[in-house]
C-alpha cells in the first residue's frame, strides 16, 4: 500500500504540474484573446466546437481507456487501436465537412461553415496520439505528457495572441485550436519509443472493444450533454450570449474539471490494481475524495465571490454580463469531484456497463431541466444546470454503494464540511471585495487572503479530514527532515 501511495503520489504530481503549466499559460493566453475579441467570437468558435468534440469522442473514448486498464497489452493491441481510430477519425470529418452547411443553417450563423471545416481537422490529428498518450498512461509516465502540452499550449498560444493582433478575429482561436492540437501530436510521436506496424488482430478489437464501446456510447452521450447547454443558447440566443456562457464554463472548468481529471489520470492506472479489493478500494477512494473536496471547494468558492472583481480587472466592460453565469457554475464546479470519481470507481470496477447506464439516467434528467429553462432565458439554464447537478448524485453514487459500499450518505459525510467552509470563505471575499479600496488588484488582494484565512479556520474547526490529511503528510515531511526534537520529542 506504501508503495501504491508513493506511485499515486508521483503520478498526481506530475499531473498537477502538466495541468499549472498548461491550464495556467491557456488561462493567460486566453485573457489575452478576451482583450481582442469581442464576446461573439468566442461564441461562434463555441457553436463549432460542439460538433467536433462530437466526433472527437469516437476516438478519444473507449479503445484508449481500455487499453490503460488492460493488466496485459500486446502489440496487436497498439495497432489495431491505432488503426481504428484513424479509420474512425476519416469518417468523423467526413461528415463534419459534408454537414457544416446543416450545422449552420441550424444555428443561422453563416460564418461557421468554413469554421467547422477548418477546425475539423483537430480530430484526425488527435487520433493519431491516442495510443502513444495510452502507452505513456500505462507507464505512468506523466512528465513526458506534461512536456508535449505545455509545449503545445504555450507555442499555440502565441501564434494566437499573434493571429488576433493582427486582425485575423474569431480565426485565431481557430490557430489556437490547431496549432495546438497539431504541437502536441508531434512531440508525444519525437519522444514515444512506440511506432504502428501493418498489422490488425479481429480478436484484439473484439476484447477491447467490448469494455470500450460501453465508454465510447458514455462518451457520446457526455460530450452531447456538456455542450449541450452551448448548442441551445446558441440555437435559441444570440453568439454574444453563447461566448458569456463559453467563456464563464471555460473559467470554471479550468480548476474543477482539470485538477479532478489531473487525479484521476494519475490514480486510474494503479487503482485498477485493487479492483479485486473492494475494501482497500474504498478507503482509498474516500482519502481521495476527501483530499480533492478539501482542494477544490475552496477555490470554486472563492471564485464565486471574487468574480466581480477578477472580470473587472481582467476584461472590459462587454464581459461583465458572465459574472453570475460564473458564479452559479461555480457551485457546479465544486461539486465536480463526486461525480467524477464516482464514474472513476466504475471504470476502475471494470463495469462501463453501469457507466453508461448512469450516464443516460442523469444526463436524460439534466436534457430535460434544460429544455424547461429555455423560457427563462440564459441566467434559467444556467440555474437548470445547478439544480441537475444536485439530483445527478443520486444515480451517480448508487452503483458505488453497490459495488464497494461507499453510499451517498458517507459521501455527504466526508465533504460536506469543506463545502460548508468553502461557503463561508466565498461569502466572506465578497464582502471584503465590496470595501473601497484605492486599486482594484488590492480589493482583490485583501478580499483573496481573507477568504483563505476564513477557509482554514473554519476547516479546523469544522475538523475537516482533509485537513487533517495534510497536516499529517506535511508534520510527517518536517519530522523526517528535522528530527522528533523540532517537535517537542525526544
Amino acid at each position: 500500500m506504501q508503495a501504491m501511495n508513493r506511485k499515486i503520489g508521483v503520478g498526481v504530481l506530475w499531473n498537477l504540474a502538466s495541468l499549472f503549466l498548461t491550464r495556467g499559460a491557456g488561462t493567460i493566453f486566453m485573457l489575452f484573446l478576451a482583450r481582442f475579441l469581442a464576446p461573439e467570437a468566442f461564441g461562434l468558435v463555441a457553436m463549432a466546437t460542439v460538433v467536433f468534440e462530437l466526433a472527437n469522442a469516437f476516438i478519444n473514448s473507449g479503445l484508449g481507456a481500455a487499453l490503460i486498464r488492460s493488466k496485459d497489452v500486446s502489440e496487436a493491441d497498439l495497432n489495431t487501436v491505432f488503426y481504428t481510430n484513424l479509420l474512425l477519425s476519416l469518417v468523423a470529418y467526413a461528415a463534419l465537412f459534408t454537414g457544416a452547411p446543416y450545422i449552420t443553417a441550424f444555428y443561422s450563423q453563416p460564418e461557421l461553415t468554413p469554421l467547422i471545416q477548418v477546425m475539423g481537422l483537430v480530430v484526425f490529428i488527435n487520433a493519431a496520439k491516442v495510443v502513444q498518450t495510452a502507452v505513456l498512461s500505462r507507464k505512468m509516465d506523466f512528465k513526458t505528457r506534461m512536456k508535449a502540452n505545455t509545449l503545445s499550449v504555450v507555442v499555440s498560444g502565441c501564434l494566437a495572441v499573434a493571429a488576433a493582433w493582427s486582425g485575423w478575429g474569431v480565426w485565431s482561436l481557430v490557430v489556437q485550436m490547431l496549432s495546438s492540437a497539431l504541437i502536441s501530436a508531434l512531440v508525444l510521436w519525437l519522444v514515444s519509443q512506440w511506432r504502428p506496424a501493418l498489422q490488425f488482430s479481429t480478436e484484439s478489437f473484439s476484447r477491447l472493444f467490448s469494455f470500450g464501446r460501453n465508454l465510447l456510447a458514455e462518451g457520446l452521450l457526455s460530450v452531447l450533454y456538456q455542450n449541450s447547454y452551448v448548442l441551445v443558447i446558441g440555437r435559441f440566443f444570440s453568439a454574444e450570449l453563447t461566448g458569456l456562457y463559453f467563456l464563464a464554463k471555460k473559467v470554471s472548468n479550468l480548476i474543477a474539471q482539470q485538477l479532478t481529471g489531473a487525479v484521476q489520470g494519475a490514480t486510474f492506472p494503479a487503482l485498477s490494481t485493487l479492483q479485486d479489493d473492494n475494501a482497500a478500494l474504498r478507503h482509498k477512494y474516500r482519502q481521495i475524495m476527501q483530499l480533492m473536496m478539501f482542494l477544490i471547494a475552496p477555490i470554486m468558492g472563492l471564485l464565486a465571490g471574487l468574480s466581480p472583481v477578477l472580470f473587472e480587472l481582467m476584461f472590459d466592460e462587454r464581459w461583465a454580463a458572465a459574472v453570475p453565469y460564473l458564479q452559479l457554475l461555480c457551485v457546479v464546479g465544486a461539486l465536480y469531484p463526486l461525480h467524477a470519481l464516482n464514474i472513476n470507481l466504475l471504470n476502475v470496477k471494470g463495469r462501463s456497463d453501469l457507466v453508461l447506464k448512469v450516464g443516460f439516467v442523469k444526463k436524460a434528467v439534466n436534457l430535460t431541466l434544460l429544455f424547461l429553462a429555455i423560457p427563462f432565458g440564459v441566467i434559467g439554464i444556467v440555474i437548470s444546470q445547478v439544480i441537475g447537478t444536485f439530483l445527478a448524485l443520486i444515480p451517480n453514487t448508487y452503483f458505488s454503494a453497490r459495488l464497494v459500499g461507499y453510499s451517498l450518505f458517507d459521501q455527504i459525510k466526508d465533504v460536506v464540511k469543506p463545502l460548508a467552509a468553502a461557503g463561508f470563505a466565498g461569502i466572506s471575499a465578497w464582502w471584503v471585495a465590496q470595501l473601497e479600496m484605492p486599486f482594484l488588484i488590492l480589493s482583490l488582494l485583501f478580499a483573496g487572503v481573507a477568504g483563505l484565512l476564513i477557509y482554514i479556520l473554519a476547516s479546523v474547526l469544522l475538523r475537516a479530514e482533509g485537513a487533517r490529511m495534510i497536516w499529517l503528510k506535511v508534520n510527517d515531511r518536517l519530522t523526517k527532515k528535522f528530527g522528533k526534537k523540532a517537535y517537542g520529542g525526544q
